[in-house]
């Protein structure tokens, strides 16, 4: 999948409505046109092809390196796509989101629509972190925390903690950094994940059964 391989979204160029079917034969065509920009080391292409808020965050000195080793870079592989699912995001509150796909029935969606704190990825856990505690919901804190940590740990310990506690302050500035990193890529296997928030800042998580926790942020 493309955006999922380039850890960015890509702006090809073809829109998608809710009830109308995406034109995966223009995103076809649209990836394919970027191979050749990325072979061609065509910088200027390849940044137009880019959202702009994403730009930033492209290594592109990297990227059209790859194009000098033949068979191995992004460009074949951007030219020769071996499939095409568009998928996008939908917002359901002004700071929450849920990610939909398209099917031969229609847009479904990828996750739970009905769960307002889901932990069932790292990104996720991320999200409802930063969520629950502007939203003062304490409880869920609670719960995104290590079974290690939430031995002893009551909602009273949360509320106090960001609102009242010596390290309230620094913990509401650890949480505006991590919002500001949420879209950005995550490193994780099925055991662990770690989000780079810059300036030696990281984001750690673990998995429990089914969930994701947050050790630290």
């Amino acid at each position: 999948m493309l955006r999922a391989a380039l850890g960015l979204s890509l702006a090809l160029g073809a829109t998608a409505c809710a009830g109308r079917a995406p034109d995966a034969r223009a995103l076809y065509k649209a990836s394919t046109r970027l191979g050749k920009d990325v072979d061609k080391s065509d910088r200027e292409a390849v940044e137009a092809a880019v959202l702009p808020a994403a730009r930033g965050r492209v290594n592109y000195e990297a990227l059209l390196a790859e194009a000098q080793q033949k068979g191995e870079g992004w460009g074949p592989r951007l030219a020769e796509p071996t499939s095409v699912r568009p998928e996008g995001w939908m917002a359901l509150e002004e700071d929450r989101w849920v990610e939909i796909v398209w099917t031969d029935g229609g847009w479904r969606f990828a996750g739970d629509p009905f769960d307002a704190y889901p932990q069932s990825s790292p990104r996720e856990a991320l999200v409802s972190l930063v969520r629950a505690s502007r939203r003062s919901h304490w409880p869920v804190l609670v719960e995104l925390a290590p079974r290690r940590y939430r031995l002893g740990l009551s909602v009273e310990d949360i509320e106090a903690a960001w609102t009242e506690g010596e390290y309230a302050q620094a913990l509401v500035e650890a949480r505006e950094r991590l919002a500001g990193h949420l879209d950005d890529p995550i490193v994780a296997d099925a055991h662990q994940a770690i989000l780079d928030l810059g300036d030696g800042h990281f984001a750690r998580l673990e998995r429990e059964g089914e969930r994701w926790v947050v050790v630290d942020f």
